[in-house]
């Protein structure tokens, strides 16, 4: 299938007050929208892919976790950060956002 109707994109509440939408799955890329409520919390996490971030709307604090030290941010609406395959990181809503992750799943 090549095209995604919105309604056939899942939804899903991940974390208490964070609603991911799958906007499409390839075999190597991963592509959701995110909605964040003030507040809400991802916990650090990792995976053995790569993620790219870009904050829609709204503002969030990213910690990031590196091989030899830990980056912390704040990321706003039109920012864009990178989190490198296997390190630790961590989200806290600072105000309602709105996300587009995308995740490289190729080995």
């Amino acid at each position: 299938m090549y095209i995604i109707h919105k309604k056939d994109q899942p939804k899903v509440e991940v974390f208490e007050g964070v609603t991911r939408y799958t906007l499409a799955c390839g075999k190597d890329v991963l592509m959701a929208r995110f909605e964040y409520k003030e507040g809400a919390t991802v916990p650090p996490h990792k995976h053995s892919y790569e993620q790219v971030t870009t904050i829609l709307d709204g503002e969030q604090k990213i910690i990031i976790e590196g091989e030899e030290d830990t980056e912390e941010f704040i990321a706003k609406t039109g920012d864009t950060y990178v989190v490198p395959a296997s390190f630790s990181h961590e989200q806290i809503t600072l105000r309602d956002s709105v996300t587009i992750d995308t995740w490289s799943l190729a080995p």
